[in-house]
């Protein structure tokens, strides 16, 4: 991959999620763009495909040994994409956007869902009742 690689993941993830265009305006109120989790999904998307589909694997980006500016591994796991992805996680979060976390699923909340999902009355499908 090029070497503004990870540069051009940031753009493709701010151009479909951030608040903000591109060239640093706004964009307008009446624009929808992606949650936080959407950022997420892209991101998870294209390190996919560059670690597994490309064979780039999960090691960080980093230059070659040889030198020469060859850049080499999953620029996925680059210091401007991780930097941007705290950045707009912690913007979308100023911005109102509720915080996703794997904290927000407690223990006990687990305990609920391995018992409900373990009683032989909620394996028999229904039609829905709203």
């Amino acid at each position: 991959p090029w070497c503004d690689t990870p540069w051009l993941i940031v753009a493709w993830i701010m151009n479909m999620c951030d608040s903000i265009n591109l060239d640093g305006i706004p964009k307008p109120s009446h624009i929808e763009w992606g949650t936080y989790g959407h950022a997420q999904k892209m991101q998870v998307s294209m390190m996919y495909v560059f670690g597994q589909l490309n064979g780039l694997g999960n090691l960080t980006w980093h230059e070659s040994d040889m030198g020469g500016g060859l850049m080499v591994r999953n620029p996925l796991i680059s210091i401007e994409v991780s930097s941007y992805m705290c950045s707009l996680c912690r913007h979308k979060v100023q911005g109102g956007e509720a915080a996703n976390s794997a904290w927000a699923i407690t223990s006990e909340i687990l305990l609920k869902l391995y018992h409900y999902n373990h009683c032989p009355r909620n394996w028999t499908i229904r039609a829905y009742q709203p």
